[in-house]
């Protein structure tokens, strides 16, 4: 086990019986990319490429779930800034994905860009599953969102996206949160 995937089994990072089911499938993803980030830290040369790619593959996905259904549902229920800064740091992400996916993995600074990527990435979800998660938890537990309604939404929006990529090569429009937006914000 790796200095990131042992944190998927310890408190609010484990996946609990009575997270709703949105927390539940969330949290998963979380633990993959904690694994996959492990890998990338062990792998060098030409063996970090194809994890670099599935972990923007991934990531891409992953946050526009999060943006197009997960964030507006839980602004109204706990309020705009834990959900704004989640938007920014994912906007921060995409600028060092976009960069990645542009080299092939012979350039210098490769590995230093998909390490820096895993620490803002490891950051964040640390972030949204102790605390974003809970407040979304306790939210539900109040009847402000129903989190396993959001959760069938984002099953249903990630396989649709999962199936363009495989169809297109590519995730396709898009309803993320607006750059320009986060720029002037």
């Amino acid at each position: 086990m790796g200095k990131f995937s042992e944190r998927n089994d310890q408190g609010h990072h484990a996946i609990g019986e009575d997270d709703p089911l949105a927390l539940r499938l969330l949290k998963d993803e979380h633990h993959v990319f904690r694994r996959l980030f492990d890998q990338a830290e062990a792998a060098s040369g030409q063996a970090l490429v194809p994890i670099a790619q599935e972990l923007c593959l991934r990531l891409g996905v992953h946050m526009t779930i999060e943006e197009e259904i997960l964030y507006p549902a839980l602004k109204p229920a706990i309020g705009p800034d834990e959900v704004n800064e989640g938007i920014v740091e994912h906007h921060a992400g995409k600028l060092l994905i976009a960069e990645i996916e542009q080299l092939d993995g012979t350039e210098e600074l490769y590995k230093s860009k998909v390490h820096v990527l895993g620490e803002e990435t490891i950051h964040h979800i640390d972030e949204e599953d102790e605390d974003l998660f809970e407040d979304a938890k306790a939210a539900h537990a109040e009847g402000k969102v129903d989190l396993d309604a959001v959760g069938e939404q984002l099953r249903t929006r990630q396989a649709a996206l999962y199936d363009q990529i495989a169809r297109d090569g590519e995730m396709g429009e898009t309803d993320e949160a607006d750059v320009e937006e986060i720029r002037t914000a």
